[in-house]
């Protein structure tokens, strides 16, 4: 073992404090060497250790009917779809990157996701992403938002996983700090998935993929730019964007697990091989012996830390028997994948680092996240946070002519359709006539050889976030939960990515610690367990000189079955001449909705209306009336407001609506109100009295609207034109602001 000794100097610069220091000597029994402390640093960073969000995290409900791998027990979480079928799910943040180099970040921030669905033996199905960007009056914004798109689609062409959904937001609170985080969803046979573990005394530690590079190794790619801590000779813009390599280690995966038992698989990601070996020996209850030399490069001149930090894409750690070697060769040389043994499993409960039959850096197991061992921390936050006022519309004035606000809030890029993006988006494949052939408040995704299909949504509205944390991120959950809902489907469980500022910012704790809290309520009313996600810290925009926090954003991205195919409900008027019911209760309502910024130029206010019990009595009525087939088109009410959701319900097959707004509620907050637990609904004439005979026999108020027309849009008698003039503005709003016009 090496002789040199640190300082806490040292240990400083590398971002561990004096008392991590200290208790770095207490569990090795001595002083580290240069190289653990570095192993340290890394393994105790806020990204890979999330110390300062665990104590936190772990009040999430993780169980639940169906779940397989609870949160943090692997990379990524997993629920039974019946019929032998398992789904594997995570998100993902990929911010800091995004904000230096979009376009390879965007790609990137997949990429690094998508590895910890396939090395569980998945097969990637769908992708979706959740998007944020800043004022889209910043030519930055739109720069930003141009590379993140054409990263996003690299990777799908490259990866032939389609992007099925997701959202886009534009703020103030995001300038020059976009937020992308995705969702990689993948299906296995249950029998066939495989556990980050390594356990049994003399079994292999086999690492195979792409050969090792200095990449990231001095500081984490997830808090820097990328490529100034790329190797020397540099490696081209255009290596950096090849997937191949994560293709041809996806297919070397399955073909092994069909050929031999895969005791674990880990892939490799910010914490290097050492970070990876830890995990797998962790969950095995056991020890590893790594063998640094063996290690596959990319160049020579790569240091003993370079093998054991690299965060080179394109690798995963796999633990197996030495009698199934051959046949793992013959995989990966028949594919023509690096590969080496450079380990085996020991039962001393610590990684062992040897280099030319040297030890250079020997540490416990349970210091990696969620070990004894590892640091965790409560940070102090605020109190009494100050909340936004509610909006009282009564001092404002009604507007004269309800055609023009429609109009203002088309130049809205919130409310208006991201068609330019979707449009650049492969197109699931689909038999003619199913619900794929048009748009749903979730997305759809087939599972080969059943009858189910598998539906996912991401969710969360921003804006309500910047009044109240603890509701905005409750009315997260409910959203994310009724788009399953409204598309046909049961909820099953979410993934959360949580994107704030500095943890150790009293006034971002404790948004923190309330979107925590309102998930961990939400997810208890929906009955709907949290089974992987990630906390992305540090995330600030500078604004005047100065470092600010962006906008709380916890995003949710929830998973659900539609048992049966004929369940399956889109948003879309299907005739002429069907009734629209409003599902719900209206109110005089504006707060922190897109009309109270574009219209009352309010950019802050109490969040809407959300009633937990309200809601869950709404996605029980909409499930069991689409289950009934007492509706053609269910659609939410939400970012924008009813006028939106009847808009969208319009245009895909250029139907319009004519409806009576309700006489006790002001006619804007009517109209363009976001009060949560209100959805629209199609009903045909012959259904009609069926659909009332069973709403009666509901708790949920209800009231008509109106009907579908052929195509002209009328509110109170009053024309608000036709759908193919206000479908051309809502659709193209998005591509001429790209255009810079």
């Amino acid at each position: 073992m090496s002789e040199t000794i640190p300082t806490i100097e040292e240990a400083e610069k590398l971002e561990l404090t004096s008392e991590e220091f200290e208790k770095i000597k207490v569990l090795l029994g001595r002083h580290p060497n240069s190289l653990e402390l570095k192993l340290f640093s890394r393994l105790w960073s806020e990204h890979a250790s999330y110390k300062n969000s665990i104590k936190w995290l772990r009040t999430l409900p993780t169980k639940g009917k169906g779940v397989l791998v609870e949160a943090g027990d692997e990379n990524a979480g997993v629920v039974d779809l019946g019929d032998g079928n398992a789904c594997v799910f995570k998100v993902e943040s990929h911010n800091s990157p995004c904000a230096i180099q979009p376009r390879l970040g965007a790609l990137t921030g997949l990429r690094v996701v998508v590895r910890d669905i396939f090395s569980m033996g998945a097969k990637p199905a769908a992708f979706l992403s959740s998007l944020r960007f800043g004022d889209g009056k910043r030519d930055t914004a739109r720069w930003l938002f141009e590379e993140v798109a054409e990263g996003i689609c690299e990777y799908e062409r490259g990866a032939e996983v389609p992007i099925v959904g997701g959202e886009t937001f534009f703020s103030r609170g995001y300038n020059t700090t976009p937020i992308i985080n995705n969702m990689a969803i993948g299906l296995v046979p249950k029998d066939k998935l495989l556990l980050g573990k390594a356990e049994g005394k003399d079994n292999l530690i086999l690492i195979i993929g792409a050969r090792t590079g200095k990449d990231g190794v001095d500081t984490d790619v997830f808090e820097t730019d990328i490529l100034a801590e790329i190797d020397t000779p540099p490696v081209s813009i255009d290596q950096m964007m090849d997937v191949s390599i994560e293709k041809e280690l996806q297919e070397a995966i399955h073909q092994i697990a069909e050929r031999v038992n895969v005791v674990g698989a880990q892939s490799i990601g910010t914490q290097g091989v050492v970070g990876a070996a830890i995990d797998m020996a962790n969950r095995g209850k056991s020890g590893i012996h790594l063998d640094v030399d063996q290690i596959p490069r990319r160049q020579n001149d790569l240091e003993v830390k370079d093998l054991l930090l690299s965060q080179t894409w394109g690798r995963v750690l796999l633990c197996i028997s030495p009698e199934d070697l051959p046949a793992v060769k013959e995989v990966v040389e028949r594919l023509e994948v690096a590969m080496a043994v450079i380990g085996k499993v020991t039962d001393d409960n610590k990684v062992a680092c040897s280099d030319k039959n040297y030890i250079v850096a020997e540490v416990p197991v349970d210091i990696a996240m969620l070990g004894d061992s590892a640091p965790e921390y409560e940070r102090e936050f605020e109190q009494e946070p100050i909340k936004s006022p509610e909006i009282n519309l009564d001092i404002y004035d009604e507007p004269d002519y309800y055609p023009d606000v429609v109009r203002k809030m088309l130049s809205n890029l919130n409310v208006t359709s991201k068609s330019w993006l979707t449009n650049k988006f492969s197109k699931p494949s689909h038999s003619k006539g199913d619900s794929g052939d048009y748009p749903a408040d979730a997305s759809f995704i087939r599972i080969e050889g059943s009858d189910k299909t598998l539906v996912a949504t991401m969710d969360c509205n921003s804006r309500y976030m910047k009044s109240d944390a603890y509701v905005g991120a409750q009315i997260a959950v409910a959203e994310a939960a009724r788009n399953i809902i409204c598309a046909g489907g049961k909820p099953i469980a979410l993934s959360d990515c949580l994107n704030y500022g500095n943890p150790y910012d009293p006034k971002v704790y404790r948004t923190f610690v309330d979107s925590v809290k309102g998930i961990s309520k939400a997810c208890n009313d929906y009955n709907v367990p949290v089974v992987s996600g990630n906390v992305s810290f540090y995330n600030q925009r500078s604004e005047n000189g100065q470092l600010k926090a962006i906008t709380p954003t916890p995003v949710i991205g929830m998973v659900g079955v539609v048992d049966d195919k004929k369940h399956h409900s889109t948003l879309s008027f299907r005739h002429k001449g069907d009734m629209i019911f409003l599902v719900g209760q209206s109110r005089n309502d504006v707060n922190s909705s897109e009309y109270a910024s574009s219209i009352l130029n309010i950019k802050k206010s109490a969040a809407p209306n959300y009633d937990a019990e309200e809601e869950k009595e709404l996605q029980s009525s909409v499930s069991e009336m689409i289950r009934k087939g007492l509706v053609r088109s269910v659609h939410d009410v939400s970012n924008g407001g009813l006028f939106f959701s009847l808009l969208e319900s319009g245009i895909p097959l250029e139907f319009g609506f004519d409806i009576t707004s309700d006489a006790e509620i002001r006619k804007e907050a009517f109209l363009f109100g976001e009060s949560q637990s209100r959805v629209v609904v199609s009903v045909s004439p012959e259904k009609q009295d069926d659909f009332v005979d069973f709403m009666m026999s509901t708790n949920v108020p209800f009231s008509i609207l109106g009907h579908v027309t052929k195509g002209e849009i009328r509110i109170d008698d009053e024309s608000y034109g036709y759908i193919d003039e206000l479908k051309n503005a809502f659709e193209q709003k998005l591509a001429t602001w790209v255009e810079g016009e």
